[in-house]
């Protein structure tokens, strides 16, 4: 649904809130009577609304003469407005979007998108790219039978997050390096993506079994989010085993995914050239998750292992191929700031000969890419990334992250991998773009670092600045050898 002016779709929103009000108590619940143990709770009714404003400055790699800007600044802001019903046997939910861009670039490409900005306005055509779409809309079941829950509708979901292991360590190195690594909703893009279908998770003492039937809808940097998907469909299922279970302070989980492709879309992001006038992917990735936090005198050492194979069908090509990380880190707990420093490797396998008949280039799906880049400038395919980070705690309120990486390709045969999946159901953008390597592997180092203050509750500030120093692999297509990308963005919520 694309409106006719920035106005009408405030004016839209605007009664679409009015209207849920009127008929909703507040977000507040009156005073209840005391209950008796065998009275169920009443039923609540919720309203959100959640507000994100962000500029955004780029700096890109300098193009050869005859290229684009790589240099310009804009803004955004996304508005959500969100219902829901919490009952003792089940759960509504729904939420609307609104998102407004104001000075996207109209020459920044070339070669390739410079910048995140670049792929907003070449998706839309427009300096101003903006849509009101419908984010969720779903109902939950609980205890459908013993510990048996479904999910039916449009809705969020995130790979590597089926199963909460209950240790506060464990789960914070699982939101930061598990999480969505193959399927996520784009989360850190304005127009993000969901996922419309069916999921059950089935929960013992001792295990968690996740399985669902997804459709992924529009989103990440097209405009006209929020449709359908229809020759897209993305299989999933996850067992998960409580720390202890089977290694002592581990949270241990196996999973597979099944992506399937058949979208009208003429780009083909790999190394062979050859053109093609409809994608014709069958990816199926089956791997295991590790991620254990072990107590010691002065603090917590941190450890995770992640692997994944993957078999299938690219365009006709066998597709074998595969990934890793394996990280350490320390967090010592009695020191000011409670400084957490962490290590580790990540390793995409890349396509080494382009004319045999076998592709063998990791295929990250429908991930969130920018939790693994967070320069937004490469995708964990065809890559090895070789990082140390800080993360400093010098108030409750504010959070401080440092990193240093050394990012290289995994296969000089193959390309310099960006994007995040899927992102249109037709037109000539499959989700992941490519520029050649000419031979060389070194894309760069990376020092980029970033805060997040809590104000109050309700209001919240993050601000992220990425320098990258280019390698070989940027000097023979690039002008110059410099990145910087910054941001800062203002979040409101009620």
């Amino acid at each position: 649904m694309r409106m006719a002016s920035s106005r009408h779709q405030f004016a839209a929103l605007a009664l679409v809130l009015s209207a849920t009000v009127a008929s909703t108590r507040p977000a507040v619940a009156e005073p209840q009577a005391a209950q008796t143990g065998t009275t169920p709770p009443p039923a609540e009714n919720r309203i959100s609304l959640r507000n994100w404003t962000r500029a955004e400055a780029w700096s890109f790699f300098e193009p050869l003469p005859g290229g684009g800007d790589p240099t310009y600044v804009d803004v955004a802001n996304r508005l959500q407005i969100g219902f829901q019903r919490t009952a003792r046997r089940y759960d509504l939910t729904a939420a609307l979007q609104y998102v407004q861009f104001g000075g996207l670039p109209t020459d920044a490409s070339g070669p390739g998108p410079l910048g995140t900005g670049a792929l907003y306005f070449s998706h839309s055509g427009s300096r101003s790219s903006r849509q009101v779409y419908l984010r969720y809309l779903h109902a939950r079941w609980k205890d459908a039978a013993p510990g048996l829950t479904l999910q039916v509708g449009r809705m969020a979901y995130t790979s590597g997050a089926e199963t909460p292991s209950g240790n506060v360590t464990i789960e914070a190195v699982k939101r930061q390096r598990v999480d969505a690594r193959i399927v996520g909703e784009f989360e850190w893009s304005l127009y993000q993506r969901s996922y419309d279908g069916v999921r059950l998770d089935w929960t013992r003492p001792t295990w968690k079994l996740t399985a669902a039937a997804l459709r992924p809808t529009q989103g990440g940097f097209e405009e006209k989010a929020g449709a359908w998907m229809k020759n897209v469909s993305v299989l999933t299922g996850a067992v998960g085993l409580r720390p202890g279970r089977l290694l002592q302070g581990t949270d241990v989980q196996f999973f597979a995914v099944r992506y399937d492709d058949e979208r009208p879309v003429s780009a083909r992001p790999d190394n062979t050239g050859l053109p093609a006038t409809h994608v014709d992917v069958t990816v199926n990735s089956l791997g295991a998750t590790l991620v254990g936090a072990y107590p010691t005198k002065a603090g917590e050492l941190d450890a995770l292992l992640w692997v994944v194979g993957q078999s299938g069908d690219w365009y006709g090509q066998s597709h074998r191929a595969g990934a890793l990380a394996a990280e350490i880190g320390y967090r010592w707990t009695d020191l000011p700031w409670r400084p957490w420093i962490r290590g580790g490797i990540g390793w995409a396998s890349g396509d080494g000969d382009p004319r045999d008949d076998r592709h063998g280039t990791f295929f990250q799906a429908i991930p969130t890419g920018r939790k693994y880049s967070l320069s937004a400038t490469y995708a964990f395919m065809n890559l090895t990334d070789v990082f140390v980070q800080a993360l400093l705690r010098p108030m409750p309120s504010l959070g401080l992250r440092a990193d240093l990486r050394r990012v290289s390709l995994a296969e000089a045969a193959d390309r310099w991998y960006a994007g995040s999946g899927a992102t249109q159901s037709s037109g000539s953008f499959f989700g992941y773009g490519t520029r050649p390597s000419q031979g060389a592997t070194a894309l760069g180092t990376v020092v980029e670092g970033s805060a997040d203050y809590t104000v109050n509750r309700r209001w919240s500030i993050n601000a992220y600045v990425g320098v990258i120093k280019g390698g070989a692999v940027v000097r023979r297509i690039f002008a110059n050898d410099r990145l910087v990308f910054a941001y800062v963005e203002n979040v409101l919520q009620f």
